[in-house]
């Protein structure tokens, strides 16, 4: 059988580690550690399901170094002790018993978030860091003595690691953890020897590696995670200072480079939908370039084979690192080794569920996808056997409807969806800019999935009386939550200038708008048609009834996830140029010949902004007729964002309603 993606395919090698194909496994943030950092059930259970993808390898989670500053959160394995190494050992070879190599991240988290309030932040220097750009952010400068101390804990932490049977270890030096912050010009202001030029700063980093060999051997192998660009100008690691330290590096003798870029302040080092997949392939391109050769494992957005294989045969890299793919479908590679592609369910770079909110990552919520309901649940989310066959209902064909149907199909029910449009449910108008591509290749998914499982499709809007005429056993209600119309005072008489945000997702003629808009509502949907109407050349204005306490951060779903934060930092050039203007507070009262009337949530006060165009959102209620018409004669669910009564108060997203449908659709 030929394969489709030969190079992802191919053996592969890392100093002493061979590898059966290119697919590595980047480290992902479990939390499934007890208090004392100690591998429990549930981490056995989490990788065995991961290592039944046989990858080449897994890079095993951010491991912290010892009991002082380097642990990042609650939940966080440790390897500080002799006594962590009988866990260590069993997830080694737990990973092994499946043919896949095994190596696990060491790291000092440095810049502390979840902890902060108990757990001084340590760096190079001490500095007060503007967290988004509104709250001071400690950090205390490390000593010298520190400095020696954490290096050797790093090499004990490495000899603990290869005594439990690890392949190797990978010594994290990026994303703003600590080593990263020595060798970055934002964070290192030192004036000894560990700062000042590029030589200086990669110095710590350098001493950990050769610390780690002397302990360990020059034979254990060594993964050096870097940064090779922060995308921050000068004052961040530049391209060209990413490779002067790359080279300092290399000659220290570690086996790979795992390369990804980025830093928190631009939110680029989290992959995000408005970032190119494959993001740093550029970064990886210039270490070749510069005559690096050690081989490069190379992280950022590679959401589907045909980006990753082209990185491959381009020669820019000699592993693909896959983080959130993998976890949205450790079977990955094997559905490539299997001619599948198609079915692989894909990330959607969302960060709602791997990475979250920044109040879930302080309450240590662990590791969850958006799209895959089983990720990180083995032993608790477990298909049950079907007692019953039954017949069911499935009223909509959005992701909720999709999922159930898939599931029950699966368990041996005969599913049957009702959808009045085509598949995919408001996922079609959440994929109305190119930049929501993602969300169109999981609409793809689906739509892959039902027709290959010979689920049944009509394609007509539910009625009670069709479904209690039907001969079904069960119903469930996921139709979704429709917009509420768009209305003001004015909005009738000036019905061609205004809509809703959900009917202009629905048909996005931005050549068919005038130069400025005004969109009227301030959630996260709302901020991403602002961005892609700006990066079509119009003028946009945003008025929301929140930001009174504390501004844009009061805009969206929530401004701390990563996505979010993305879309923010990516939209503030716009406002500085005055393309973008933002009017918050305000409540949009009236549509006018020239534009809208706000009225000021404080004072009551009004003003009147210009405007072509105004497009609205009133929010999204749920509760169908149709699902209270059936629960009074049949077995009857109601999933997905039918159970929203409005969205402004019940802000749901699509991994709630794919739980959901998952969870009924394995009880029936």
């Amino acid at each position: 059988m030929e394969r489709r993606y030969p190079l992802l395919l191919q053996p592969g090698r890392m100093g002493s580690i061979e590898v059966d194909n290119r697919v590595i496994m980047a480290p992902m943030g479990t939390l499934n550690a007890d208090e004392n950092g100690f591998v429990t059930d549930r981490t056995l259970k989490f990788y065995q399901e991961q290592a039944r993808g046989r990858m080449g390898m897994i890079i095993v989670e951010c491991t912290y170094i010892d009991d002082k500053l380097s642990k990042g959160e609650d939940g966080c394995q440790g390897l500080t002790s002799n006594a962590q190494i009988t866990g260590m050992a069993r997830l080694a070879s737990t990973i092994h018993d499946y043919g896949v190599k095994a190596v696990l991240q060491l790291c000092h988290i440095g810049k502390q978030l979840a902890l902060a309030d108990h757990v001084e932040s340590l760096g190079p220097s001490t500095m007060n860091e503007m967290m988004m750009g509104v709250v001071p952010f400690p950090i205390r400068g490390a000593s010298k003595a520190e400095i020696k101390e954490i290096e050797k804990a790093f090499a004990d932490a490495a000899y603990r690691a290869k005594m439990a049977g690890f392949d190797g270890v990978e010594i994290h030096g990026a994303i703003n953890h600590l080593i990263n912050m020595f060798c970055s010009p934002f964070y290192n202001k030192r004036t000894d020897e560990y700062g000042g030029s590029p030589e200086n700063r990669v110095r710590f980093y350098k001493e950990i590696i050769e610390a780690v060999q002397a302990r360990c051997g020059k034979g254990f192998p060594i993964i050096a995670r870097v940064n090779g660009n922060e995308f921050s100008g000068d004052e961040g690691i530049t391209a060209e200072e990413g490779i002067i330290q790359a080279k300092i590096l290399e000659k220290t003798g570690p086996v790979a480079f795992h390369v990804v870029g980025g830093d928190y302040r631009n939110v680029r080092v989290i992959n995000a939908q408005y970032d190119q997949r494959g993001d740093f392939i550029e970064i990886a391109r210039g270490f070749k370039d510069a005559g690096i050769k050690l081989p490069i494992i190379l992280d950022g957005g590679f959401t589907s084979p045909d980006i990753a294989e082209k990185a491959l045969a381009d020669g820019v890299c000699d592993f693909i690192g896959l983080g959130r793919p993998i976890i949205a479908d450790p079977l990955w590679a094997v559905k490539l080794m299997e001619n599948r592609p198609e079915d692989i369910r894909p990330c959607i770079r969302c960060t709602m569920g791997c990475v979250n909110t920044i109040a879930k990552f302080d309450a240590a919520y662990g590791l969850r996808c958006s799209v895959n309901p089983l990720c990180n649940m083995a032993g608790i989310r477990d298909i049950r056997p079907v007692e019953k066959k039954k017949k069911v209902a499935v009223i909509g064909g959005g992701p909720a409807g999709c999922e159930a149907a898939l599931l029950l199909k699966k368990r041996g029910h005969e599913p049957v969806i009702y959808e009045k449009r085509k598949l995919g449910g408001t996922m079609n108008e959440a994929a109305f800019a190119p930049f929501k591509e993602d969300i169109t290749r999981l609409i793809d998914y689906y739509r892959t999935q039902v027709n290959k499982q010979d689920i049944k499709v009509i394609h007509e809007e539910a009625t009670a009386e069709m479904i209690l005429e039907g001969d079904f056993d069960a119903a469930i209600v996921a139709t979704g939550a429709p917009a509420l119309p768009a209305t003001a005072v004015g909005a009738k008489e000036q019905k061609d200038k205004i809509q809703t945000v959900f009917d202009f997702a629905s048909n996005p003629d931005v050549d068919g708008l005038g130069d400025t808009v005004l969109i009227v509502g301030g959630c996260f949907m709302n901020l991403e048609m602002a961005y892609d109407l700006l990066l079509n050349g119009k003028t946009v204005i945003v008025s929301s009834r929140r930001g009174l306490e504390r501004g844009q951060m009061e805009l969206g779903d929530d401004n701390s996830s990563p996505q979010q934060q993305r879309l923010m930092v990516l939209m503030a050039p716009y406002t500085r140029t005055g393309k973008l203007r933002f009017e918050l507070g305000q409540a949009a009262t009236a549509i006018t010949d020239t534009g809208a009337v706000l009225t000021s949530m404080k004072t009551k006060k009004t003003k009147e902004v210009s405007c072509d165009n105004v497009i609205m959102c009133r929010s999204y209620h749920g509760k169908p007729k149709i699902y209270d018409a059936l629960r009074e004669q049949m077995e009857t669910y109601l999933i997905g964002d039918a159970k929203m009564r409005n969205r402004c108060d019940n802000k749901r997203v699509i991994h709630h309603a794919i739980e959901d449908a998952w969870g009924i659709a394995n009880m029936i």
